[in-house]
């Protein structure tokens, strides 16, 4: 055969082949492993003569409300805090901690250092609660908790604080208590995000945390050694760094890709209109979903405070609830395309349900949060198929492709507990072409949680009002809390009472919940493979 011939023959196997690729399917995504991290093993305590017998009690064996962050330069490296001994009626024993530095094959787990003094923690708060986890540069992580006094103390005095780990995770500071009233406040539903970015317009390892007051809404920053009190902003008592006057709950921060800071929050009120799509007038009984930016974080210089500008509208808050526990009713989650800047919200939310149910739903912008799209469900399925899907948690690896992860239960038309299903589990969807369209639903559990085994609170089993999604280098981590029978036989813990469920005495003992991460992964089609293969003998 000639040099001419083979060399034609070679360019039309290649353009067979290059022709074929776009009609290719594209990678899906799979779930590599799930595993359970750890648990908590600290016990209870003794109760006093004036403690309620299930309402104060420390539940032993309890993990709750679990947040994840991943290291961007490291990315097997990965850590998750969550509450530890829950209390029905509020808070925790104490905030724990598991960290991997292989990719989740196995962890190392405890307790973040000195947050109470439960347990023999050797602190000085009564309780904790809120554990959230944001990895910064240089493998630096922040643990932020909330910490109060609800039995010991009269005036409910609370504060925001936050342990730091200069090793991946591995060791931990005494915390920080940046935000300490000592005379009564009602700190709440804290959140953290660091700045990863040194591109013009941001302050690379910027450490910013918000949380309500029921109202306001307001923040903190830090830009280095974080351990130090020194190094964050003046408390709320000197400098009110003001994010929202009205009351709102679940404020979730994110880095713009301006270096902005952007604030989603679930609010009594809304904010200005959004003049994109257009959605009707909000339900003021069900709340507002709105979004608050500060364009200029990232250039303010130490200390000065933050300039927000007046909050923008996102959607309704339309949840319907979520049945028979305690979850997320509604709270949002954000993140930022990294490449175009695009912000996506997500919650869960009944506007396209007939059953008294949740979707999983998602709204974007791609105007720094000016304007935003109509919200739309991610999962499939009837409107009236009584399935549940809440605790809606989202992320962003890159440019247009969306992941979103979200909690799963069959609930029952009775609206009895009884009669809903006694499991539940954590389902994940990708989109890449920006929330356009998605890909089946991935059930990422390998076992499902059983309910009736969950920790108790607020006459619910409570898994947590959020869990959270992490994704760097081709890595995406999803963590949630998962109640288990540790014996085949073992009598449930929590016993259906109506729409609700109750702790009673006969189901101490028999609560197990734990967390868990799944490592999701995009596997390649093996044509593709083979294509690149035969494009190689072509080239050779």
């Amino acid at each position: 055969m000639s040099l001419i011939r083979s060399a034609a023959l070679a360019a039309a196997l290649v353009a067979t082949w290059t022709a074929g690729a776009s009609a290719a399917p594209a990678p899906q995504p799979t779930v590599v492993r799930d595993v359970m991290t750890g648990r908590y093993t600290l016990g209870t305590e003794a109760l006093s003569a004036t403690d309620d017998p299930i309402q104060d009690w420390i539940q032993p064996d309890t993990q709750i409300e679990p947040s994840i962050a991943v290291n961007p330069e490291r990315p097997n490296n990965i850590v998750t805090a969550y509450q530890e001994g829950r209390i029905a009626n509020g808070g925790d024993a104490t905030n724990g901690f598991a960290t991997s530095f292989d990719g989740g094959r196995s962890w190392i787990s405890g307790e973040l250092p000195k947050l109470t003094h439960r347990v023999g923690q050797g602190g000085t708060w009564e309780r904790a609660s809120d554990a959230v986890v944001a990895f910064g540069p240089g493998n630096v992580v922040y643990a932020n908790s909330l910490v109060f006094d609800q039995n010991e103390e009269s005036g409910l005095p609370s504060g925001i604080a936050t342990n730091v780990s200069k090793d991946g995770g591995r060791t931990w500071s005494a915390p920080v208590v940046f935000q300490d009233d000592n005379i009564g406040g009602l700190n709440d539903k804290n959140w953290i995000v660091v700045d990863q970015s040194d591109a013009p317009g941001h302050h690379k390892g910027r450490v910013y945390v918000v949380w309500d007051r029921v109202a306001p809404v307001v923040y903190n920053y830090c830009d280095h050694d974080c351990d130090q009190l020194a190094n964050w902003l003046p408390n709320l008592q000197t400098i009110p760094g003001l994010v929202f006057l009205g009351q709102g709950i679940g404020a979730y921060p994110v880095v713009m890709k301006d270096g902005g800071l952007g604030i989603v929050m679930n609010a009594d009120s809304g904010g200005l209109p959004t003049t994109f799509g257009g959605e009707g007038e909000p339900d003021a009984a069900l709340g507002e979903q709105v979004f608050s930016r500060a364009p200029a974080a990232g250039s303010t210089p130490w200390p000065a405070p933050l300039a927000f500008l007046p909050p923008v509208d996102v959607a309704s808050n339309q949840t319907n609830t979520v049945r028979a526990q305690r979850a997320s009713d509604g709270l949002p989650a954000a993140a930022v395309d990294p490449d175009t800047g695009a912000v996506y919200a997500v919650w869960d939310d009944g506007r396209f349900r007939t059953d008294g149910a949740n979707d999983a739903v998602i709204s974007s912008s791609t105007d720094s949060g000016v304007t935003w799209s109509p919200a739309t469900r991610v999962n499939p399925g009837p409107a009236n198929d009584s399935v549940d899907h809440y605790n809606v948690t989202v992320a962003v690896p890159r440019k247009g492709v969306v992941q979103v992860a979200y909690r799963q239960r069959r609930e029952a038309a009775s609206g009895q507990a009884q009669d809903f299903s006694p499991t539940i589990d954590t389902f994940f969807q990708e989109s890449r072409d920006g929330g356009a369209t998605w890909s089946a639903p991935l059930r990422i559990n390998s076992v499902p949680s059983y309910a009736l085994y969950d920790a108790f609170s607020r006459n619910g089993s409570f898994e947590g009002d959020y869990n959270q999604m992490a994704s760097a280098g081709g890595n995406t981590y999803v963590v949630r809390d998962q109640g288990q029978p540790l014996v085949a036989g073992e009598p449930p813990a929590l016993s259906p009472s109506g729409a609700t469920v109750v702790l009673t005495a006969a189901g101490k003992g028999h609560q197990h919940q734990r967390t868990w991460v799944a490592l999701i992964r995009d596997t390649k089609p093996r044509h593709a493979a083979l294509r690149r293969r035969h494009r190689s003998r072509a080239r050779r």
